[in-house]
C-alpha cells in the first residue's frame, strides 16, 4: 500500500489552506500597518490594500506569492514560500525563483501534515528550528 499522496490530493490540501494564510496575513497586515492617504487632485488615495496570496505553478514547486497592489495601478511580488509538487514538502525562498534546498534542513514541513499552518506566519515559511 503506498502512503505517498498524490500530486492531487497535494493540491488539495495547498488550495484548503490558502484561505487560511490569506486570513493570517490580512490579520497581521490591519495590526500592523497604519493607513495613509495621499491628496492627487481633490481624490484621496490609500496606499494600503492587504496583500493577495496567489500561487504560481511551476514543474517542480508551487510557488507562493503575495501580490501588492496600489491605486496607481502598480503592484509588487514578493515570494512566500514553496511546496514540492511530488511530496507536498515545504521550502522556504532562496531567490524569487528557486526555494532554499541546500541547507542541511531545508524541508519546513508538508502540506499534508495534520496542522501545516504551523509552517508559516504572517511573512512566508518559518526558519528552521533546531
Amino acid at each position: 500500500m503506498n502512503t505517498q499522496p498524490t500530486e492531487l490530493e497535494i493540491e488539495f490540501c495547498l488550495t484548503n489552506l490558502l484561505p487560511e494564510l490569506q486570513l493570517m496575513v490580512i490579520d497581521h497586515y490591519t495590526t500592523y500597518s497604519t493607513p495613509t492617504q495621499m491628496v492627487v487632485g481633490k481624490t484621496f488615495l490609500s496606499h494600503l490594500k492587504p496583500p493577495q496570496l496567489v500561487i504560481d505553478k511551476g514543474r517542480v514547486y508551487w510557488k507562493l506569492v503575495l501580490e501588492n497592489q496600489n491605486d496607481f495601478g502598480g503592484h509588487s511580488r514578493t515570494v512566500y514560500g514553496f511546496v514540492r509538487r511530488k511530496d507536498g514538502a515545504i521550502f522556504r525562498a532562496a531567490t524569487y525563483r528557486r526555494p532554499q534546498t541546500e541547507t542541511k534542513s531545508a524541508i519546513r514541513g508538508y502540506i499534508t501534515d495534520e496542522s501545516p499552518l504551523e509552517y508559516f506566519t504572517p511573512h512566508g515559511v518559518i526558519y528552521a528550528q533546531y
